[in-house]
């Protein structure tokens, strides 16, 4: 049958409102983007959505055991199990539920799928001058006995002056495929702070469709931290709009992938008043049959005057056979900024890796200092201690060497 077939006979035996017929209506209007359309020039889904998916699975039993076995351990944590919110820690200031968007808005066919179909996913509001030191771990966990095609739907507002530090992880344990669509919209209020880290250490099987959108008005700071280091397909939207003056927006990446992973991050910046800042770093290493696309676009509107955003892709090709599409933009109608992008494709220098070997230190661990030099800049973001620490583990081990020599 394939996956639309799967979603119209899905859509057939449940009711849905009008609100969600709408979004069903968009999405069967524009389909599945394929490679005629440019933001998905470079990302085929021509093979995904021709296997037969469950839509919405209810999963096989994951015990205690396995839940943590796959989670960091943070004391708070919310932790849902085959779509289902399983636990949720009390925080004095926070309110954690299940979300529920009544009024679901869409702008593409996989928002708009996950409008139509998205009936769990997590709601976090911080109470203005809450300060959250310790972070909450977010994981999204699921197993099934045939290929599951799931929707999560969530939500963060942050009160005035509030703080609020999250890491979030999407994984499938079992060996069917599961294919996700995530939506989350973010919200900052006025002096408002987030960190948000996105840990996709994903297996052959995982499908991941991740958009993630802010709005920061005055005064407030978000930084984003995607750190992509496997999955079968994996395609990240994150999306930056500033509502306010002397907003700051910070949005950095690691992305190591190997064998046939597949990762692809789309960044939009906008730029929409005065004395405002960004900063954008991504860092990529591609071994194997890997391929990347990376597509970042900062927009200055005429109003953002006084703007300063940077914006860099770099990327390594450790491996002949492997690729990266990148396309760094800027679409400025403001006079008084300073903006600077840049992208780099190369691979790892020869004369430092000979240098490195005539003093006595062997091509391989030479190798290996070079190329996690060349990732960790995109690691100094991260406030949270084992969060970074991980991340230079999980570098080591998709590069195969030992960086504790």
């Amino acid at each position: 049958m394939g996956l639309i077939d799967n979603i119209k006979e899905y859509q057939h035996n449940f009711a849905v409102n009008s609100k969600k017929e709408k979004a069903y209506l968009s999405f069967l209007e524009q389909g599945f983007p394929n490679t005629k359309n440019e933001e998905w020039k470079f990302s085929s889904l021509k093979k995904i959505i021709s296997n037969d998916f469950s839509i919405e699975d209810k999963g096989i039993e994951i015990n205690t055991e396995e839940i943590n076995h796959n989670s960091l351990n943070f004391n708070y944590k919310i932790i849902f199990v085959n779509g289902v919110l399983d636990s949720k820690p009390i925080i004095k200031g926070v309110k954690i539920n299940k979300h529920v968007d009544e009024s679901p808005s869409f702008s593409n066919a996989f928002s708009a799928l996950n409008a139509a179909f998205s009936n769990t996913g997590y709601e976090i509001n911080v109470d203005p001058n809450i300060i959250i030191e310790e972070p909450i771990e977010i994981l999204f966990l699921t197993k099934n006995s045939s290929n599951n095609f799931i929707q999560y739907r969530n939500k963060i507002v942050l009160g005035e002056n509030s703080q609020i530090k999250i890491i979030e992880s999407v994984k499938n344990i079992g060996d069917q495929y599961c294919f996700t669509n995530m939506q989350t919209n973010i919200k900052l209020n006025r002096s408002s702070n987030i960190e948000f880290n996105k840990l996709q250490n994903n297996n052959d099987s995982q499908i991941t469709i991740d958009e993630t959108s802010l709005t920061q008005e005055e005064n407030s700071n978000s930084t984003v931290n995607t750190l992509l280091f496997g999955g079968m397909f994996t395609r990240n939207n994150l999306n930056f709009a500033q509502n306010g003056e002397h907003c700051e927006s910070n949005m950095n990446g690691v992305v190591i992938l190997d064998d046939n992973e597949f990762g692809d991050n789309h960044t939009y910046m906008d730029h929409k008043n005065a004395n405002c800042e960004s900063n954008e770093l991504y860092k990529g290493i591609y071994l194997g049959k890997s391929r990347g696309v990376f597509n970042g676009k900062i927009m200055v509107q005429p109003d953002a005057q006084k703007i300063n955003a940077f914006q860099a892709n770099n990327n390594l090709l450790v491996s002949d056979n492997a690729s990266i599409n990148s396309k760094p933009q800027l679409e400025i109608y403001a006079d008084d900024v300073k903006c600077s992008h840049g992208c780099t494709i190369g691979q790892l220098d020869e004369n430092a890796l000979f240098y490195m070997n005539t003093r006595g230190i062997r091509k391989e661990d030479a190798r290996a200092i070079l190329t996690f030099a060349f990732a960790s800049e995109a690691l100094e973001k991260i406030s949270i201690n084992k969060i970074e620490d991980l991340a230079k583990d999980l570098i080591a081990q998709k590069l195969k060497v030992d960086l504790s020599f």
